[in-house]
């Protein structure tokens, strides 16, 4: 990805964030597990496994049971957060933070190891890995699980603004620079 396509993808991404922050529209862990099965399954939950749309979801756990095949899973099979016992809500936060700072190119000040640690309350360990994996799967198409879970606002792009220009950085700083200003 040469510069400018970097700079529209970070932009585009923070562009797309919900205007009043990833923390005032997902307050609870619920609310993010429910936008990942959104993301994760979006004509329907159906089993990894065999691919039925017959499950039902486990009540005492965030699982559901396919009626076919018998397997058990989760939203999360499958995806960064499948092997986790981090909350989504701090995977979610953790994401504005680092769309953010790439988008500013502010990476030594607001996204350094120590401020993932105090910014969400987490061990230095685990900011190393929230830091590398969020970035990861950030850079993946549409931003990967991460970006399509909290950058989901739409952007009206203009027709007359031809994609992957300097016109579309300029527009694209423009937009972020107005959004600012509400």
């Amino acid at each position: 990805m040469d510069e400018i396509a970097a700079e529209i993808h970070w932009k585009s991404l923070c562009l797309a964030l919900p205007p009043n922050g990833v923390a005032k529209t997902f307050r609870t862990e619920e609310e993010c597990v429910r936008r990942l099965v959104e993301v994760r399954f979006p004509h329907g939950v159906t089993c990894p496994k065999c691919e039925a749309s017959e499950v039902s979801p486990l009540s005492t756990r965030q699982f559901y049971h396919c009626k076919k095949c018998r397997c058990q899973f989760s939203a999360r099979q499958g995806t960064v957060f499948e092997r986790s016992n981090l909350p989504l809500r701090i995977w979610f936060l953790g994401t504005e933070i680092a769309i953010n700072a790439h988008a500013a190119k502010k990476l030594r000040i607001s996204y350094s190891i120590s401020s993932v640690m105090r910014r969400l309350s987490v061990a230095r360990g685990t900011a190393v890995r929230l830091r590398t994996v969020i970035a990861d799967d950030l850079l993946q198409d549409r931003g990967g699980i991460l970006g399509r879970c909290v950058a989901f606002q739409h952007i009206d792009f203009p027709e007359t603004v031809e994609s992957g220009t300097f016109e579309h950085l300029s527009w694209l700083d423009a937009a972020i620079e107005r959004r600012r200003h509400l």
